[in-house]
């Protein structure tokens, strides 16, 4: 594959497609009518390991949506960055080292898991290409070959955010839910 593998001048990017867009809405539907903070409640009454048990589900929901719905991955002249929580974890291409698809549609870049993109088994049935074998595929020429990858540094449209960065969309969803509600 190598050989029929262009040198890329701009940055590359992977990133979330429709279908993880579409899981994250419906995952951000079902957490506003599934609300940790249920409607109705009393949330005066409720003791310290209650509100710690809800704000630790309505945490894990909202990363749950980031991770659907707005990962994204850039490889530049500089090496891979991958989005964390609070985070961009930037890896120069020498320690990114080793890059594996996932059957699940998640790729390790490095010691990092990113994605999703579609599980590979369900990308068979639905005769879609394989997007993390691709990407897996494609960083994996770049770290063997550096002549094969991009000679400019992302810049800010192709710029990697973390995660939290997205919260206050879904944030704002629940806030007017339960304004309404109420």
């Amino acid at each position: 594959m190598a050989a029929t593998t262009s040198p890329a001048d701009a940055p590359l990017v992977w990133g979330a497609g429709v279908g993880c867009r579409v899981l994250a809405t419906l995952w951000l539907g079902q957490l506003v009518l599934l609300s940790p903070f249920a409607y109705g409640t009393d949330l005066a009454g409720l003791t310290a390991m209650e509100w710690l048990l809800r704000l630790w589900t309505l945490g894990v929901g909202l990363w749950i949506f980031a991770r659907l719905g707005a990962w994204r991955v850039t490889a530049d002249r500089d090496g891979v960055a991958v989005p964390r929580l609070f985070t961009v974890e930037r890896l120069p291409w020498d320690e990114v080292g080793k890059v594996v698809a996932r059957r699940d549609g998640c790729v390790h870049v490095g010691s990092r898991i990113t994605g999703p993109f579609l599980p590979a088994p369900l990308a068979r049935l639905l005769r879609r290409p394989d997007g993390a074998r691709a990407m897996a595929d494609h960083l994996t020429i770049m770290v063997r070959n550096p002549e094969l990858r991009p000679t400019e540094r992302a810049g800010a449209r192709t710029r990697v955010r973390p995660y939290a960065v997205r919260a206050p969309l879904p944030l704002a969803v629940l806030a007017a839910a339960h304004l309404l509600a109420g």
